[in-house]
């Protein structure tokens, strides 16, 4: 479960740094960036956006030396990387890639699920407290004339 922990933690941080990045060049590049009125072209530029934002998780993670297999506990590619480190180097960026390009869409809808969440309980907690506020009567304003 350790394991497991320390990967969401360091895949997630992965994520969100590519996230952040691939923003940062869609502000910049108008081809990266802006939605486009035909939808062929907006599918291309979506795919585009998948393809850079997890080629920038693939490069962080390959910067950072992070070793995907050896956090989810996978000692089967022990020996390829000992043998070929580069092989294997190529190997884990392209798993993180992968997964950045499927796991990224998939945690962002939990997130924006909890996000919700969270402010539909804080709104309920807002509305209940309201609720238990007493209600001060006013005595009606005579205005003399």
């Amino acid at each position: 479960m350790e394991d497991l922990s320390r990967f969401f933690t360091v895949i997630g941080a992965v994520f969100a740094a590519a996230k952040g990045i691939t923003d940062q060049f869609k502000a910049r590049w108008p081809w990266l960036g802006e939605p486009l009125d035909n939808p062929q072209a907006e599918k291309k530029r979506e795919l585009r956006v998948i393809i850079f934002n997890a080629t920038v998780a693939a490069i962080l993670a390959g910067l950072a030396s992070i070793d995907v297999f050896a956090l989810l506990g996978l000692n089967a590619f022990a020996g390829l990387k000992a043998s070929f480190p580069a092989l294997y180097l190529i190997i884990n960026m392209v798993a993180v890639g992968l997964m950045s390009t499927f796991g990224s869409p998939f945690l962002h809808e939990i997130l924006s699920i909890l996000i919700e969440f969270k402010e539909n309980i804080r709104l309920h907690n807002q509305q209940a407290t309201l609720q238990l506020l007493p209600v001060k009567k006013r005595e009606p304003v005579v205005r003399e004339k």
